[in-house]
């Protein structure tokens, strides 16, 4: 076997990696070792004999598809649960989350002038007090008051599914935006770390050239 550690040392340098990253062409290793200078290193490159290979990294496949699958409603049975239930789920939050979707159907329905002021304070007030358990009870509750009918009940429903979901659609977009925000941002900071690296380390060899160099001096000046 030729020895190619020289040429695979110049090529990690010129493809900016380390030399385990560095990929020779088998068929190509007699054409390989022939290159001595790194301008004949840059051709083989751009050849296709000498490639730099991918950095090895976790994959994120996996942990995509667990979230998928838990935004869908799955992976929730009783081997899946950490915890009680009032932990998993606290009272407080599960009280915002009936009193803010009570209190969205009521604001709705006066806005499109099926309720008047006066039915809607009244009911927003028993709401307050934690008479619905959720949108259909009040929905159901104010028909039987003889307020709305019930076909105005059935459109209402299908209107706030819609809202609902546009407002789930541009919450995800957001998020895509702000992890990838994020990615930028890291990549960004490991580009300066390296940067730095490089410049600590370039420091460090101007130093040590001249300490060594001093020495030299010193005994040249006692000869003479």
């Amino acid at each position: 076997m030729t020895d190619l550690r020289n040429q695979r040392r110049l090529a990690a340098e010129i493809l900016k990696c380390g030399v385990d990253r560095v990929w020779i062409d088998e068929d190509r290793i007699d054409e390989i070792a022939k290159a001595v200078t790194r301008n004949d290193i840059r051709i083989l490159i751009k050849g296709g004999a000498i490639v730099k290979r991918p950095e090895k990294g976790i994959s994120t496949g996996r942990k995509k598809k667990l979230k998928l699958q838990k935004e869908k409603g799955r992976r929730r049975g009783h081997g899946s649960r950490r915890g009680p239930k009032y932990a998993r789920f606290p009272r407080k939050r599960r009280w915002i989350v009936t009193i803010r979707s009570v209190r969205k159907v009521l604001k709705f329905l006066r806005d499109q002038n099926l309720i008047d002021k006066k039915a809607y304070r009244r009911y927003y007030l028993l709401a307050k007090g934690g008479s619905f358990r959720s949108k259909d009870h009040l929905l159901s509750h104010l028909v039987l008051d003889g307020i709305i009918k019930e076909e105005d009940k059935i459109k209402t429903l299908e209107k706030l599914k819609k809202q609902e979901e546009k407002e789930t659609k541009t919450e995800k977009v957001e998020e895509k935006e702000t992890e990838k925000k994020k990615e930028e941002k890291l990549e960004k900071e490991t580009k300066k770390e390296k940067s730095k690296k490089r410049t600590k380390k370039a420091t460090k060899s101007k130093t040590t050239s001249k300490t060594k160099k001093s020495p030299a001096k010193r005994e040249g000046g006692k000869k003479e």
